[in-house]
């Protein structure tokens, strides 16, 4: 059995950028289950849309639970995005009620893939327009899904991300 060891490098809060792309516009989805790094390969003209959020708003949930299925992992991932904007509006209309994976990178730099081809992410969303002139003007999305694996680890072309923990 593996130890978990004592992370001794630097660990900052926060995530940013978040991007997106429909389930359909995914070429390939390998998921290895001994690692946790997942690879995501594009159809031909395809790319990764991204999501503005304000700074300091974007909060990242997970659970594992125990079902009489197996277990289950939930992930939920909210975003605060400024200012009520027809360009806003239209993007949300387009992505609601469709099949979405997403990829995430945190401040240490560790990108990870919510969502896989057999279950994707939802998107729900809603105005917040509050009374007070000096609150937040704009929307709230969540994206969230459950999924039988956790969420993957992007592997990138390079190799993982070093881990100083990893390192010898």
């Amino acid at each position: 059995m593996a130890n978990i060891l004592r992370h001794t490098g630097i660990n900052i809060g926060g995530l940013n950028p978040v991007n997106w792309i429909f389930r359909e516009d995914v070429a390939s989805f390998t998921w290895n289950e001994t690692t946790l790094f997942c690879s995501v390969t594009l159809k031909t003209g395809k790319s990764w849309s991204s999501i503005y959020g304000t700074p300091e708003t974007m909060q990242l949930e997970s659970e594992q639970q125990d079902t009489p299925g197996g277990v289950k992992f939930l992930y939920k991932l909210k975003i605060l995005v400024p200012k009520d904007r027809a360009p806003v509006e239209a993007e949300l209309l387009r992505m609601t009620g469709r099949r979405l994976i997403l990829k995430a990178a945190d401040k240490n730099g560790t990108i990870r893939i919510f969502g896989n081809m057999e279950s994707p992410m939802k998107l729900s969303s809603k105005l917040l327009k509050p009374a007070a002139m000096e609150t937040f003007n704009g929307y709230e999305l969540l994206f969230s899904g459950e999924f039988s694996k956790p969420a993957g680890f992007l592997q990138l072309p390079n190799g993982p991300i070093p881990d100083d923990e990893n390192q010898n």
